[in-house]
């Protein structure tokens, strides 16, 4: 049995959300209790989810991807005087400009306009 059979994909986020529910909820129980005054039920349980929490750490584990960065030694390094570099024209500066001047709507919004977000 693999550890992804073990919590199948469609239960490990409900899974994973109770538990955590339990772990705030195991927290703010010793925080009520105050350091001297925590019950034995209490110290049992957090025993037992800790255990568990293994079995989730170790699902996760074998679910994650694992891949190489671009950080790798294997990364193509990168020239900044590199010879392929094409400069840019002058005149295209100010064609963008121009194009950037022309996509701009300036109509008046109608009175019965209402934005659907």
């Amino acid at each position: 049995m693999t550890l992804n059979e073990i919590i199948p994909a469609t239960w490990r986020k409900p899974t994973y959300v109770a538990y955590a529910l339990v772990g705030v909820a195991l927290g703010a129980i010793a925080t009520a209790y105050g350091p001297d005054n925590i019950p034995e039920w209490h110290a049992v349980t957090t025993n037992v989810v800790l255990y568990i929490g293994g079995a989730f750490g170790l699902t996760a584990a074998a679910n994650t991807i694992v891949s190489r960065s671009a950080d790798s030694d294997e990364a193509e390094e990168v020239d900044p005087d590199d010879a392929e570099d094409v400069p840019l024209d002058e005149d295209s500066e100010h064609e963008d400009e121009d194009l950037a001047d022309e996509e701009v709507d300036d109509t008046p919004v109608p009175d019965d306009y209402e934005p659907r977000h």
